[in-house]
């Protein structure tokens, strides 16, 4: 025995030095103010005033120099400004017809390498019906270097009776001639570079209410060439659809988040279902190669958010409203719910498959995570808040208020290093936020 004392001595400290890091998250309150921890606490370092004419901020994101960021206003204009003092670098027009009431050019995401960023164009500027599609904008002056072409949907449905494909040039025109939309195209939702910016992958929706809600489809292009590679359409899970409704899915799909997980070559997307899945390019082969969509192939579940809410008939069905993979492919985050504020955040570990906690009922939208350790969480509704939460010690970094620390819950960014967030104050000002202290990597 004495000869395994000193072995077991060894390993105790080694386990001391190096304690298994553990998952949580800190109690929010829905009303009121939230306490954050006073040592660890992020802080507002810098406020900006951008010049972009007095117009409002519809969109932003840094740019991946990380000293200058990409916005698009609502009188349909893209600014790149200087985050030293907010002074332009270049203002383009990126004009629209069909406007809604807060509307603007959306930036989706900047390339690896800074030299282009993905916003959309419109397929008829001149007629207020038609739709959106990618385009791909140069970082040096906001021009467009390339249009991708409109979507057509795929959409085909027997047990629902709704058919979105192509209907041919005749309806085409009797539509047009009407003044209808063409409800076989579909707009473009959102884009994201993959592959160290090799790829990019779309999401594509219907513009129009009723069952085009259910009728959502992910693309992936090639980034030089702009050729498709592969897609996917969303289609229910078998052991939970209703057939009767369109894909399946017995609840409106307004959110359809959805993260490309490199260390896994996957994409993991939320259904309206509340089930996340997993997929492949094998399974997205499977999936577009079948025309039906009730027989189209999911993909496998990786997890189901259970809500904690007594008073809900299906503790199973919450909506998937946002998610994200850490940077090490490990932990999954989603925010779940139902309408009337439902909503929790959840942790979920990929390689135990255990889920590592659940959060409180409260106003969780958009996540992100950033690092192994950080998890930014805005608001679902436009009059939610904004928070920081370090989920390996369970504790809150920031919380926004009314007052001097109010933020956009939908407007914010993250550094593409550092630890560093831009997000939209009240009054078009800006504000940047870090930990105390000196400045860190991610």
């Amino acid at each position: 025995m004495r000869h395994y004392l000193p072995l077991i001595g060894i390993l105790f400290l080694s386990l001391w030095a190096n304690p298994t890091p553990g998952f949580g998250f800190p109690t929010i309150n829905r009303e009121g103010r939230n306490a954050t921890d006073p040592n660890a606490a992020w802080q507002i370092q810098s406020r900006i005033t951008p010049e972009i004419d007095g117009q409002n901020i519809f969109s932003i994101l840094y740019h991946s120099d990380g000293k200058s960021a990409i916005i698009g206003t609502t009188d349909f204009y893209i600014y790149r400004i200087n985050l030293l003092d907010g002074s332009l670098i270049w203002k383009v027009q990126a004009k629209m017809y069909y406007q809604k009431e807060f509307d603007g050019p959306t930036i989706f995401d900047v390339s690896p390498d800074g030299k282009t960023f993905l916003s959309f164009g419109q397929t008829d500027p001149n007629l207020q019906s038609s739709e959106r599609f990618l385009v791909i904008r140069s970082s040096d002056n906001g021009n467009i270097t390339r249009k991708f072409p409109a979507e057509f949907s795929v959409f085909y449905s027997h047990t629902a009776d709704i058919d979105y494909r192509y209907p041919g040039d005749e309806s085409k025109q009797n539509r047009e001639a009407a003044g209808l939309s063409p409800n076989w195209i579909q707009t473009i939702d959102s884009a994201k570079y993959i592959d160290g910016g090799k790829r990019i992958l779309v999401s594509y929706k219907h513009n129009m209410d009723g069952p085009h809600f259910y009728d959502r489809r992910l693309v992936i292009y090639e980034t030089n060439s702009g050729k498709k590679i592969n897609e996917y359409q969303l289609t229910s899970d078998p052991n939970s659809a209703d057939w009767t409704q369109p894909a399946g899915f017995e609840i409106a799909h307004l959110q359809f988040p959805y993260q490309y997980v490199n260390k896994r070559n996957t994409i993991i997307y939320g259904n309206a279902h509340g089930r996340i899945h997993e997929i492949n390019e094998s399974i997205m082969v499977q999936n577009s190669n079948i025309p039906l969509v009730e027989e189209k192939f999911a993909g496998p579940i990786v997890y189901i958010p259970l809500s904690s809410s007594p008073d809900l008939e299906t503790n199973d069905r919450q909506t998937i409203r946002s998610l994200t993979v850490s940077p090490d492919g490990k932990m999954l985050y989603c925010s779940a719910g139902i309408e009337g504020g439902y909503i929790q955040v959840y942790g979920y570990n990929l390689e135990t498959k255990k889920e590592m906690f659940r959060s409180s009922f409260f106003d969780a939208g958009e996540l992100v995570s950033p690092s192994n350790d950080i998890l930014v969480i805005g608001g679902l509704y436009s009059s939610g808040r904004f928070h920081i939460v370090d989920t390996k010690k369970g504790i809150l970094l920031f919380a926004s208020n009314d007052e001097d620390n109010y933020i956009h819950p939908h407007l914010f960014s993250v550094h593409p290093k550092q630890r560093e967030i831009l997000a939209l104050s009240s009054g078009n000002q800006l504000f940047i936020l870090r930990p105390q202290g000196p400045v860190l990597p991610w």
